[in-house]
């Protein structure tokens, strides 16, 4: 079952079609010689892959992780290039490919035995080496046995391509080695380079070459560690709120929640919302991480719950209604960023994991899309 298959519960995602065409134009203005990839992989992380296309209309060509969502995404009338990054594994999701005009990332023998003996001139592809990432890739010391095989088949071979393990830490010395590594293949015909995923885009101009493959940079998170995502002036594309459900009024020394982790040093006001684990949110968040009502910060106090989480309403002027819209994410002073931090996780996985009803809208058109996943046709 997929995200966007999962029933709703409260949480709403507000999704902002004209951060993400800001993102995008940031992405151009980081690389302005390169030829931008849009990674839409993972349901766009979590923002609904069809719905944010028309956001990233300039981008040369997208990326996805898997042959189905390359059919997704020609079935809703795409025709720029899309780039399968796990590329085939059969021979008919090989046919699949040359029909629909997908560009298959090869990077496996098992792969090359599907081609070899073949004449496929209509097929067009990646091809991709490990640096150092130790996942997939073919070793740059084949590139020339890769390289024969290809042109046996007559395959167009786009661009070569690799993956950075460790991009979003600047200090790692092995971003160095691999970008060693990735100038030391040698494609005996000249094709396009491919390296920097956010993390490189925005911190090593040496790797950007003739694309580059933002991702979570165009959902405005930040791809770097202890950086937020405005100090490169992108935009939250998703924020996330979630109903007040309850208002209580705590005395000194209760306890708060499982296990009474959380006791009350006063008596304090909290309002209980209606979101948790249970829709992606992360358990893991400690004591002491915020949410947004209206413009002020309020603490959550206690592990979080399944469906609900407490927060110490104690900054507020007067207790919001029920009902009230409590932001947990996607403000500008309560980036995912910070509550992924705070979890122990990155935003990635936050992005990709929060579910609840989402809301498309394109501030540019004053258009609110509001169509919601499971009601779109499978076609």
């Amino acid at each position: 079952m997929t995200n966007s298959d999962r029933p709703y519960r409260n949480v709403s995602l507000r999704i902002d079609l004209a951060a993400i065409r800001h993102n995008l134009h940031c992405a151009r203005k980081l690389a302005p010689h390169s030829k931008v990839i849009a990674t839409i992989k993972a349901d766009a992380y979590g923002h609904g892959m069809i719905n944010v296309l028309p956001a990233l209309h300039d981008a040369d060509a997208f990326a996805v992780a898997t042959l189905e969502e390359g059919v997704a995404v020609r079935r809703s009338g795409e025709s720029k290039p899309v780039i399968v990054l796990q590329g085939f594994r059969t021979e008919s999701q090989l046919h699949d490919c040359i029909a629909l005009d997908l560009w298959p990332v090869l990077h496996d023998q098992s792969q090359l035995d599907i081609i070899a003996d073949r004449s496929l001139p209509r097929l067009s592809c990646w091809v991709k080496f490990d640096t150092g990432m130790a996942r997939v890739g073919f070793l740059p010391r084949d590139a020339a046995r890769v390289h024969q095989c290809l042109t046996n088949s007559s395959v167009n071979v786009i661009a070569v391509m690799s993956h950075l393990a460790n991009a979003s830490s600047v200090e790692s010395l092995s971003n160095d080695r691999q970008l060693r590594e990735f100038n030391a293949i040698r494609w005996p015909d000249k094709v396009d380079r491919s390296l920097a995923n956010s993390a490189a885009l925005v911190s090593r101009a040496d790797m950007r070459f003739d694309w580059v493959r933002p991702g979570i940079l165009l959902y405005g998170a930040s791809p770097l560690i202890n950086q937020d995502a405005l100090a490169f002036g992108l935009q939250p594309a998703m924020r996330a709120t979630a109903p007040v459900i309850a208002i209580r009024e705590l005395t000194r020394g209760q306890r708060v929640g499982y296990e009474g982790r959380y006791q009350c040093q006063k008596n304090m006001k909290v309002a209980v919302i209606g979101a948790g684990y249970g829709d992606g949110y992360p358990r893991s968040v400690p004591d002491g991480a915020s949410v947004m009502l209206g413009n002020k910060r309020c603490q959550i106090v206690g592990r979080i719950s399944m469906d609900s989480m407490v927060v110490d309403i104690s900054p507020l002027a007067v207790p919001p209604p029920i009902d009230y819209p409590v932001t947990l994410w996607g403000h500008s002073h309560l980036l995912v960023d910070e509550i992924a931090e705070l979890a122990g996780t990155i935003p990635y996985e936050s992005l990709c994991a929060i579910r609840g009803q989402r809301h498309w809208i394109d501030a540019n058109t004053e258009l609110n899309v509001r169509r919601i996943a499971e009601n779109l046709s499978a076609e």
